[in-house]
């Protein structure tokens, strides 16, 4: 494989130093043998084509994915397991280490092992790894453990975005025409860029929290009763949380990101792929309009945005706007943008509880600790009925104690709604 990194993808490999990683873990009974998980990785790493790939750049800066025949095996790193918050500290850790890009697989294990429960840690960067696929890289590693001799298969990755795109679409004069002008715009707003100096990271952190089983059920059971998603209420939630804390400037606003496989159907839920639609969201209505309103207006917005969403046209700007992804990747890291945090929701888990001797009692939500002018993100899912949630920032952008407040004020939040 020889395949230009996309601009989603290349924004994330950013200057291939910076890390930018996917992380997941979970909590497990009992203990793993260390040769059991090397075999489970090595059938996980054979079957897809981006674990055994480095980045080049070319002349210009522009990245590629590689194919390395000679690659290595996922590396696992074993350490004791102390306490019930080693998978936090281990987590955050991944998230803040890069890989050799050039040189190792994109990929990595942590497990933390003791007599009465583990935890495996599960990395990958970003560039090639979205949440949904780190979840089933962990699902097929979990599967193996159980089955060390199914056959996962293998699949080939596509060359170019241009493969989705139908030829009337690519020769197309107006879309030729509109590909042109975005060009040019884009570059007069990098130009206007190039002089903004990179927002280093100064204290990223990982803030993480669970809802019981008792109290996630009454909060499902209310969205039920009033016909909305979880989504459309936490994000409402969150937006309302940031807007009380009077030291944040809030825009009242968000971007939520949506999976790209439901519009591209030959990218299948268990493939590595890291191309999200990031949709812009926001509170609607004034101060004075009625919570569950304002989650109705905002769930509308959400479906009426995912319908408008031309796969085509993305995919047509994505390489049209290709040469200037290093330009790109550097513009990321100097623009706050004009919202106030990214939201990432995994729904349920698809890891089931049992997996053969391994019983998984808990799935904490996949987490990314972004390097970005704006690096504030939440993260949901839930697994065993209990909702998990995390927010990552910096203390350039946002100080941990008002990411606490942020965190009590959703809480008083969602017990309010009931």
């Amino acid at each position: 494989m020889k395949r230009k990194l996309t601009l989603v993808e290349g924004t994330m490999y950013g200057d291939g130093q910076t890390a930018v990683n996917a992380v997941v873990a979970v909590k497990i009974k009992g203990s793993i043998d260390a040769g059991n998980l090397q075999h489970a990785l090595s059938k996980v790493q054979a079957r897809h084509p981006l674990l055994n790939v480095n980045v080049r750049e070319d002349s210009t800066g522009i990245p590629y994915f590689i194919t390395n025949e000679n690659i290595g095996q996922i590396p696992v790193r074993t350490a004791n397991r102390y306490t019930n918050e080693d998978w936090e500290k281990q987590t955050s850790v991944e998230c803040l280490t890069p890989f050799d890009t050039k040189n190792g697989p994109l990929m990595r294990v942590v497990y933390l092992k003791s007599a009465e429960a583990s935890n495996l840690i599960m990395v990958c960067h970003h560039c090639i790894c979205d949440g949904r696929a780190i979840l089933n890289l962990l699902d097929e590693t979990l599967r193996l453990l159980a089955e060390p001799h199914i056959d996962i298969g293998t699949y080939h990755s596509f060359s170019s975005l241009y493969d989705f795109i139908p030829d009337q679409v690519k020769k197309s004069r107006k879309n030729l025409l509109m590909v042109s002008l975005v060009k040019k715009l884009s570059g007069l707003m990098l130009l206007a860029a190039a002089s903004k100096k990179e927002i280093k990271r100064v204290k990223p952190y990982l803030l993480h929290w669970r809802i019981n089983e008792e109290e996630s059920a009454a909060i499902l059971s209310k969205c039920r009763k009033e016909g909305v998603s979880l989504h459309a209420v936490l994000s409402v939630i969150f937006l309302k949380a940031y807007d009380t804390i009077g030291t944040i400037k809030s825009h009242k606003k968000l971007y939520c990101a949506v999976d790209m496989r439901k519009f591209v159907p030959e990218i299948k839920n268990d493939m590595l792929f890291a191309f999200p639609a990031m949709i812009e969201l926001g509170l609607k209505g004034g101060c004075n309009i009625e919570f569950w309103d304002q989650v109705r207006l905002l769930k509308e917005e959400l479906i009426l945005k995912i319908s408008k969403t031309n796969v085509n046209r993305i995919f047509l700007l994505d390489e049209g706007l290709s040469t200037f992804l290093p330009k790109l990747a550097k513009y990321a890291k100097v623009d706050k943008g004009a919202h106030d945090f990214t939201f990432s929701n995994m729904g349920n888990s698809s890891i089931q509880e049992n997996y053969g001797l391994v019983e998984v009692q808990d799935v904490y939500s996949p987490v990314t600790i972004f390097p970005f002018g704006n690096p504030s993100t939440f993260f949901a899912s839930a697994f065993r009925g209990q909702l998990d949630l995390m927010m990552t920032s910096d203390a350039h952008f946002i100080k941990y104690e008002e990411a606490v407040m942020i965190r009590e004020k959703v809480m008083e939040l969602l017990k309010e709604m009931n």
